[in-house]
């Protein structure tokens, strides 16, 4: 099957440009998209925000909605902190720690007991396996592994498109749908090949300044795969 043709404005093996700075996605709860690889953890973030369970573990692959989901479960109120950096005594009643895993799990666990035996919900949240978070600390290892748990899982076809749209929607970029129905299908089916795709075309668009293009699209998902 013959694909499209390549676009004349950029060689087929053009050297990429560096992806752009970092830019600040998008965490409103209508910008969650439940699919099939997060809706059980879905449910079991939504359980556990109505139960009286203290503690949560979120874990799943790089850039699978994590901290988005975790957003979500902070709406009403709640501190994002790095576990190098514990919350101050003017904290929330809800602690999220989004860097997991950490350096000192020993000391670790002594926040997370503090902040419990206080009465705070903590959220833990990493990528990978929360097994592998502890650094070798039993203890800390055990206390994770007994927390109600939200696993997200990597993505289907379906939800590609729908992180690639998101992708240049938060990057304030209209691109044509026929842009992310050719890419979705073509790229390694992660969530980090998705975020790479979004970036990388917002990059070399800007650079050739032109838009993002079908022709463009097939470049970038030629490199990625």
């Amino acid at each position: 099957m013959t694909g499209p043709p390549k676009d004349p404005a950029t060689p087929a093996k053009a050297q990429l440009p560096l992806p752009l700075p970092v830019f600040t996605p998008s965490y409103e709860r209508e910008s969650f998209i439940v699919s099939a690889s997060n809706e059980a953890a879905w449910r079991a973030a939504q359980t556990w925000r109505s139960s009286r369970e203290l503690l949560l573990v979120i874990c799943g692959p790089e850039g699978a909605g994590k901290t988005h989901l975790a957003s979500i479960l902070a709406i009403d109120g709640g501190t994002f902190c790095s576990a190098e950096a514990p919350p101050s005594e003017n904290r929330s009643a809800l602690i999220l720690f989004d860097d997991l895993p950490v350096g000192e799990p020993k000391a670790f666990l002594g926040i997370i007991d503090e902040l419990m035996e206080a009465g705070t919900r903590v959220v833990l949240i990493g990528n990978g396996s929360p097994a592998t978070w502890a650094g070798g600390f039993e203890d800390l290892r055990t206390r994770i592994e007994s927390a109600p748990r939200a696993t997200i899982l990597e993505p289907d076809e379906a939800l590609i498109e729908t992180v690639i749209a998101k992708g240049f929607r938060d990057r304030q970029l209209e691109v044509d749908r026929s842009v992310v129905v050719f890419a979705a299908p073509r790229l390694p089916r992660t969530f980090a090949a998705a975020h790479a795709f979004v970036a990388r075309a917002d990059a070399l668009a800007l650079n050739a300044k032109r838009g993002i293009t079908v022709p463009l699209a097939q470049q970038l998902v030629d490199s990625i795969s």
